[in-house]
């Protein structure tokens, strides 16, 4: 997630998303990791790999399990991730007869890769959905302020006259193409994680198609050591927070040549008279850093051999944080749109209304 710097309380919420930071919180992945849990030892089942009895032990014991975090906090010191500790809690909270119907054939990677999957699908959704809005409100102000005419610019520099609503096509067009590529990613990044303990798939006929179907999951070829998967989810995100970018910059540069009317805008502490467009520059700052993480995410791509601990943490360093400051973009391109009291010079601007 975005550092503890910024989650300090003293920077609000222009660069921090509650329900993204809800979605990768420890309560949310383990609730995942239970999930798939409970799926692998029901697709154990009903392969016939374990026992009807030994199932439902194990069931019951998943289902009233409460994990607690400490105690996994300390497993990941030593082991580099919670499952391992997670797995012994199970376990352990499960008859002797029961445990061999917990994990068995499973790995960590197969947990917390499935459990990213779900929580990034989830926020997919989110995303989806205030983008769609964030295009709703784009038509309204077209309707709006469209037909005012301002001066196009390359370069920076003056070029020749064109409408408002040339200017907001601009923005609203790439947008509408990453809505349609959101839809497309749900489809490709939607895929269980299974490949055993050295992505092999040793399992029972049926286990991972089981697995798969009960998480509402697709099955395919085991991505231990392949994270195109990851890496095109970021690029979504870089495409996606680029084009808000773009948008801020523009509005930001239309304050500066008094092109735009704000209401709400940012005070200085040495310029009382001054009305800085806080919203758009933070979303340039926001799509230079998630562009910026998506190279380091790119590094991920480099794994040893079957498994390496060492690339798959850089997923968890950086693809939190590109989602979070994806939710934060957009919530701030929804503030930014709605303090839009005028588009275009003043004399020619049609009376502000939003």
């Amino acid at each position: 997630m975005t550092n503890s710097y910024l989650r300090n309380g003293l920077w609000g919420s222009l660069f921090l998303d509650a329900d993204v930071a809800r979605a990768m919180s420890a309560e949310v992945t383990l609730d995942h990791a239970l999930a798939f849990e409970r799926a692998w030892t029901e697709a154990l089942r009903d392969s016939g790999a374990v026992g009807a009895d030994a199932a439902a032990q194990a069931l019951a014991a998943i289902d009233s399990f409460t994990p607690d975090i400490a105690t996994l906090a300390l497993g990941s010191n030593s082991d580099g991730l919670p499952v391992p500790a997670l797995i012994k809690a199970l376990k352990a909270a499960a008859p002797e007869a029961a445990q061999p119907a917990i994990h068995t054939g499973a790995t960590s990677q197969d947990v917390l890769d499935t459990a990213m999957v779900i929580s990034g699908l989830a926020l997919l959704d989110l995303f989806e959905n205030r983008l769609t809005h964030l295009i709703d409100r784009l038509d309204g102000l077209t309707t709006t302020f469209g037909a005012t005419p301002t001066m196009a610019r390359t370069r920076m520099q003056a070029a020749l006259p064109i409408t408002v609503a040339d200017r907001i096509e601009d923005w609203r067009t790439p947008l509408v193409a990453h809505l349609t590529a959101i839809e497309a990613l749900k489809a490709t990044f939607g895929f269980v994680q299974i490949g055993g303990p050295v992505g092999l798939r040793d399992l029972p006929e049926g286990v991972a198609e089981r697995v798969a179907a009960s998480l509402g999951l697709r099955l395919g070829p085991v991505w231990h050591s392949d994270r195109s998967r990851m890496l095109d989810l970021g690029h979504v995100l870089v495409k996606l927070t680029g084009t808000l970018g773009k948008m801020g910059q523009d509005i930001a540069l239309m304050a500066q040549m008094d092109e735009v009317g704000l209401s709400g805008g940012g005070g200085s502490s040495a310029m009382p008279h001054k009305q800085n467009p806080v919203r758009a520059e933070v979303l340039v700052a926001l799509a230079r850093t998630v562009a910026g993480h998506q190279g380091t995410l790119g590094q991920a791509m480099v794994h040893e051999q079957e498994r390496s601990g060492a690339a798959w943490a850089i997923e968890w360093l950086t693809l939190p944080a590109m989602l979070e400051m994806t939710g934060a973009a957009l919530n701030n391109a929804a503030a930014l749109l709605a303090q839009i009291t005028r588009l275009g010079p003043p004399a020619t601007a049609p009376d502000a209304a939003t």
